[in-house]
């Protein structure tokens, strides 16, 4: 088998670099990414608003989801369903740790945890290729999320 010679090395070399550099060197701006998830949850029937941070916002099955868009890091895909509960007593928070538990510990790719104000959040994080890529992974994420908060409610009962 003969060897590629130097020049054949540096050609395929500077080609993947400069290929890497294209793909790197793509921006978009915080409206064009929220127009990409707006776009998408409006043609899938969802009714999606902005947030006063400029996130994405919508219900889906009575529950309150968010897209975070961040055009510092386009390329990270964040979905969170939030939800706040009316018991927030120290006997209940101790329950929801364990819900929680149970529904980060048995689901794939959802983190659920409680944040500084008491309230349940999961979430679920992804690099894309192109901030668009997410339409091919949504719905799988709201399968994980459903899955996940099921647990946790299950968990939760079951401490009663």
């Amino acid at each position: 088998m003969k060897t590629p010679t130097f020049l054949a090395r540096t050609v395929l070399a500077a080609a993947i670099a400069f290929t890497a550099a294209g793909a790197s060197a793509q921006t978009y701006t915080k409206p064009q990414l929220q127009e990409t998830y707006n776009g998408y949850l409006a043609q899938e029937g969802f009714r999606p608003e902005l947030t006063q941070a400029g996130n994405v916002r919508f219900r889906r099955e009575g529950k309150i989801y968010v897209i975070y868009v961040d055009e510092r890091d386009p390329t990270f895909f964040r979905l969170q369903l939030l939800f706040s509960p009316d018991d927030k007593s120290a006997a209940m928070r101790a329950k929801r740790v364990e819900g929680a538990n149970a529904a980060t510990g048995d689901t794939k790719v959802i983190k659920c945890y409680i944040d500084s104000d008491g309230d349940i959040v999961f979430a679920a994080e992804m690099f894309l290729i192109v901030p668009g890529d997410f339409k091919t992974t949504i719905n799988r994420l709201f399968r994980a999320m459903d899955s996940a908060y099921e647990k946790y409610q299950a968990k939760v009962q079951s401490l009663n």
